[in-house]
């Protein structure tokens, strides 16, 4: 609650005196462009508005600080500090609203602080008692105390006691206390509080002087407002935990520039580099006002040492670590600042290392031994990185596991696989496909004996090296195959319609059997990929000449499988989402889109080679065939573009049996699909084999369903399927 504006003595309606000439107004010396400079002596008066009482120093003289206040800086709260320094029995006697005149004062900035005054040995300090004064024009001389030993009077004129009746009536005393107030704030200030602590003994609520060094360049908010990190190299558990993340970066050098941590801002940590200490050693200070605007001017950056008086310190917004506040003092000057920097590289001539702040000097101190701890650390870090290193290294070389995975390496490497084809990393070794065609047999007690039942399917994924020797469907516009589409297709669980799918089946046939539909047909429709590759394991070695031999010796044993060139081929589906990975390109309809189409063709090249070559030439070789078969027959013939032949009789369009399989892709079946097409002429097949990670899953048949045969691996209603995933290639 503020205290009510007090009365002023009525001064008589005489003319205003002039001011002293041989006086300079106190605005003169708070203006940082001011006559008054550091260094220059001056004479002041003003009305006495705060005192702290006079405290003992460490030499002989003890410090007494007077704010005073004239007419020419009445409107600010605060006034000109006046710093006395003498033996306590000169020290003046003042009381509130007091009226002083000060002679030959010296102008001094102290730190960081707004100018103020100092005494020296010829100082005088003359006492106008504010109970004696008269009124104005009355002369203030009787109000004047006597003056101290070894201070004189005679300089005071008539024309300082007529201006100090002056002033004492016409100032405005609202910021001068009553006599109580006075007094109490005398009393508290002989309380005179250490309140320097290292920053391991800071707690919640108190305000503490702290010496240290910032860690990183300060920055400024929105609201003017700086943001400072202090740290003295003392620990305290409330601290923010800043970690050292380029632990894993020192072999390679390729740490990153600023590898901490923000507590509030992590924009500022790619502008700010952190140079101070990890763990919980550094607190957060938030700064305001003068004391920002110092911060700002002075250039402050990561390094400096500072001095930092009545820091606030409590828990900030999270509630979980301490920070410091640095705001205005209560009944001080709004210009005053509590930061000083500390100079410890090149500091003043006249500072020698006997008058070197003993505090910073141990902060400094220690400082230098954790920067030797930290050295250490990191070569201790370094060698155990290297050890680690050595020992994974050693522990390989025994291990029957990692010599699998770099026999597997070397494998690769000898197969000369295609660099232009990747797939993702997968933590499981190289399956042949013989492994995973491999039925899985579930044991389970039947009647109390042991019983052995194979599993229709497991869902598992598999890393692979093979080559393509075969894709189906056979022409590469049926790759991508249309449907309606549906208001849910913006769903990413949504499946459509199995309903849908028989009618995209038969758009499918129509489409191969007659590519001249109208745009029509693509209205209201989207397109999927929809395709299947049968794929040669590349990794199975050749059979050994002694195997081969034996194996012809025995009349029972396949011609295929007495071929050391034989290996196992396992079809796999390319569903949508994995041909659009695997050819980075959306689906669309390929036999209206020849851009597409083409950049589809180049790319597949990448995959299989001169398959697609070799397919087209075999597909005209039996429609050759064919003609000369059907050559004299009288059958109206319609060869397509497949090397199917479909006959048109009584003006209806014949089927093949070919065409309807090659509506959908071939589901894989372990017992039933293990066709060795050795035949397909693979001496001419030209390409390379890659990497990719297949998965096996099941898919559910209907008992009723006449499209699929019913095949052992069928059984339960389920078929074995193998698909493509993951696999990428790269243009």
């Amino acid at each position: 609650m503020m205290r009510p504006l007090r009365d002023r003595k009525p001064a008589a309606k005489a003319k205003p005196p002039l001011f002293p000439s041989t006086l300079t107004p106190l605005r003169a010396i708070l203006d940082d462009d001011g006559d008054a400079q550091p260094g220059s002596m001056v004479n002041v008066i003003g009305v006495l508005k705060d005192c702290r009482a006079p405290v003992a120093t460490h030499g002989s003289d003890w410090k007494c600080t007077l704010t005073i206040s004239d007419l020419s800086i009445e409107d600010e709260p605060a006034g000109v500090e006046l710093v006395i320094f003498r033996p306590e029995a000169r020290m003046p006697e003042v009381g509130a609203g007091d009226v002083l005149v000060v002679l030959s004062a010296k102008v001094q900035r102290f730190k960081s602080n707004p100018k103020s005054l100092i005494t020296s040995k010829i100082t005088t300090v003359c006492v106008y008692k504010a109970a004696t004064i008269p009124v104005y024009p009355a002369s203030a001389q009787v109000a004047l105390l006597p003056p101290k030993q070894g201070e004189s009077h005679k300089l005071l004129k008539e024309e300082h006691h007529q201006y100090v009746s002056y002033l004492y009536n016409v100032i405005d005393k609202y910021e001068v206390p009553d006599e109580a107030e006075y007094e109490q704030r005398v009393k508290v200030s002989l309380n005179v509080k250490d309140k320097f602590s290292l920053l391991k003994d800071v707690t919640d609520g108190n305000f503490y002087d702290l010496i240290g060094q910032v860690a990183k360049d300060p920055y400024t908010d929105e609201m003017g407002r700086i943001t400072l990190y202090l740290s003295d190299y003392t620990e305290n558990d409330f601290f923010f935990h800043y970690t050292w993340e380029g632990v894993r970066d020192l072999a390679s050098a390729a740490r990153p520039a600023d590898a901490y941590p923000e507590d509030y801002n992590p924009e500022a940590s790619q502008q700010h580099p952190w140079v101070g200490p990890y763990g919980k050693r550094t607190i957060q200070i938030s700064c305001y006002d003068a004391h920002a605007d110092f911060i700002r001017e002075a250039g402050v950056s990561a390094g400096t040492w500072l001095s930092l008086r009545n820091v606030q310190v409590k828990f900030g917004r999270n509630g979980a670590h301490l920070e410091g506040f640095l705001r205005e003092e209560r009944n001080a000057s709004a210009r005053k600042v509590n930061v000083e920097i500390l100079d410890i590289a090149a500091p003043h001539p006249s500072v020698t290392k006997a008058k070197v702040d003993p505090r910073l000097k141990e902060a400094v101190r220690r400082w230098r031994d954790y920067s030797q701890e930290k050295k250490t650390q990191i070569l201790a870090v370094k060698a155990a990185q290297e050890a680690g290193a050595k020992r994974k290294f050693a522990r390989a070389g025994s291990s029957d596991e990692l010599d699998k995975k770099a026999v597997e390496e070397q494998e690769k490497v000898a197969l000369g696989l295609n660099e232009l084809v990747t797939c993702e990393a997968h933590p499981k070794p190289v399956s042949t496909l013989a492994s995973i065609l491999e039925p899985v047999m579930y044991e389970t007690m039947v009647s109390g004996q042991p019983v052995k039942i194979p599993l229709p399917f497991t869902n598992t994924k598999y890393n692979a090296c093979v080559r393509v020797v075969d894709f189906h469907p056979c022409n590469l516009e049926d790759f991508a195959c249309g449907r309606k589409w549906s208001e849910f297709d913006i769903l990413s669980d949504n499946d459509h319609d199995d309903d849908d799918d028989d009618e995209s089946d038969q758009d499918s046939l129509n489409s191969t059997m007659d590519a001249s539909d109208d745009e029509d047909h693509d209205r209201g429709r989207t397109w999927e990929w929809r395709f299947a590759l049968l794929l040669e394991d590349a990794s199975t070695p050749s059979l050994p000449a002694a195997t081969v031999a034996a194996m012809d010796k025995d009349k029972r044993t396949r011609k295929c499988d007495r071929d050391p060139k034989t290996r196992t081929r396992l079809w796999v589906t390319v569903d949508n989402t994995e041909a659009q990975c695997l050819t980075g390109l959306d689906a669309v309809n390929l036999r209206r889109d020849p851009h597409t189409l083409a950049t589809l063709r180049e790319r597949m090249f990448t995959l299989w080679g001169n398959l697609e070559e070799l397919k087209a030439a075999k597909a005209r070789a039996a429609v050759k065939k064919r003609e000369e078969r059907y050559e004299g027959k009288g059958e109206d013939e319609d060869i397509n573009g497949n090397g199917r032949m479909t006959k048109k009789r009584k003006g209806k369009k014949a089927t093949t049996v070919a065409q309807l399989e090659n509506l959908k892709p071939p589901l894989e079946d372990s017992d039933g699909e293990q066709q060795q097409q050795q035949n397909q002429g693979e001496e001419e097949l030209s390409n390379k084999p890659f990497s990719c990670c297949l998965k096996q899953y099941g898919v559910r048949v209907s008992e009723d369903d006449d499209g699929l045969p019913k095949t052992d691996g069928a059984a339960g209603g389920w078929v074995r399927v193998f698909g493509m995933f993951g696999t990428k290639i790269c243009v």
